[in-house]
């Protein structure tokens, strides 16, 4: 069978743009480091306002809102807070070991608020985080941007369509070469620092999303001199004789790729797959088809999406990314930190 290449992603469910008389939010940030840009771009390329901005530092607020014409900075995070009408929602863009407190402090100020991941350090934070946002009648969501990306849906499509048969081994890597002088968040203990927490959610967020949650894990891993995971290998038994291995690291540079398989044939989802712009099917040893994604834009945008349909129709949570899903990947790293042996200063 030759190889065939298709078009655009556009149609996907879920992918598409809002409309222009969708609800315009008005956005509060927490936190001014790269990601943060990130989300004041797709907020604005979706229609929204950026209305506020809070930091531990004052200056870097102030600099932060000159930078992006932001009308209000504030030099302590919950500063931000103080006037919770003048936000429709926050994004809390902080470092891991502050989500859980400064989603606590929205969901107490009632302004719904979206979390970047990993949404807290361990479980019991989450549950905490959870089980305010559901007491308070209150929006929140993790800011988990893989599973709205046209890539990503496009790969359930394939799958429900039957063109691999029934998934059963998912392999993915998450690689990034890093160092403690370069990127020291990433390795700095008392930051929630390790690549698990980093960016081994997304390995582990493709294989359950596609396999369904884990019964049984494995893991082993290298330690950084901080005592966070500098690499971390993981096996996975998600039942019904589906497995995977996936593998995440701040110090081994690898090709960022997943690849979902069954009797029938196989997905590779190229690099980064995260945000991918290209699917290949392939049979056997026969590429069937090469599937370019158009429009995958910066990425945040589609997470940009939800929130505004999931507040449009009055949810309190995203049937996409709901909080239950949040509260399974931290039961699971909380797991995999055990097993290679990493802990937070909040644990010792």
């Amino acid at each position: 069978m030759s190889a065939v290449r298709s078009g655009s992603g556009v149609g996907v469910r879920g992918t598409a743009p809002m409309e222009e008389d969708d609800m315009s939010l008005r956005w509060g940030i927490l936190g001014t480091g790269g990601i943060a840009r990130k989300m004041v771009a797709a907020a604005r390329a979706r229609g929204g306002e950026v209305a506020a901005v809070g930091s531990g530092d004052p200056a870097r607020a102030a600099a932060f809102a000159e930078e992006h014409g932001i009308a209000r900075h504030h030099g302590r995070h919950h500063d931000l807070l103080a006037r919770p009408e003048d936000v429709d929602v926050v994004y809390v863009a902080t470092t891991n070991d502050r989500h859980h407190a400064d989603a606590l402090a929205c969901i107490e100020a009632g302004v719904p608020v979206l979390v970047e991941k990993p949404f807290t350090l361990d479980l019991e934070q989450a549950e905490e985080v959870a089980a305010a946002a559901r007491t308070a009648g209150v929006f929140c969501m993790e800011a988990m941007w893989m599973r709205f990306q046209p890539a990503f849906l496009e790969v359930e499509r394939r799958i429900a369509a039957g063109h691999i048969g029934e998934p059963l081994l998912v392999q993915a890597d998450f690689g990034i070469a890093a160092t403690p002088d370069t990127d020291r968040r990433w390795f700095a203990r008392e930051l929630g620092g390790g690549a698990l927490l980093d960016v081994g959610v997304y390995p582990l967020t493709f294989a359950t999303g596609l396999l369904g949650t884990p019964e049984r894990a494995f893991a082993l891993g290298e330690l950084a001199d901080s005592g966070v995971d500098a690499t971390v290998a993981v096996a996975m038994r998600h039942g019904g004789g589906r497995l995977s291995s996936w593998s995440c690291s701040f110090v081994a540079d690898t090709g960022v790729e997943a690849t979902v398989s069954g009797a029938e044939g196989s997905l590779r989802v190229h690099g980064p797959f995260h945000h991918a712009g290209r699917l290949t099917l392939r049979q056997g040893s026969t590429v069937v088809e090469e599937h370019d994604l158009q429009g995958t834009e910066a990425g945040f945008e589609y997470e940009v999406d939800e929130v505004v349909r999931c507040l449009e129709d009055g949810r309190t949570e995203s049937p996409r990314m709901p909080l239950a899903l949040s509260l399974t990947t931290l039961r699971w790293l909380d797991e995999l930190r055990r097993q290679v042996g990493v802990t937070y200063p909040h644990e010792d």
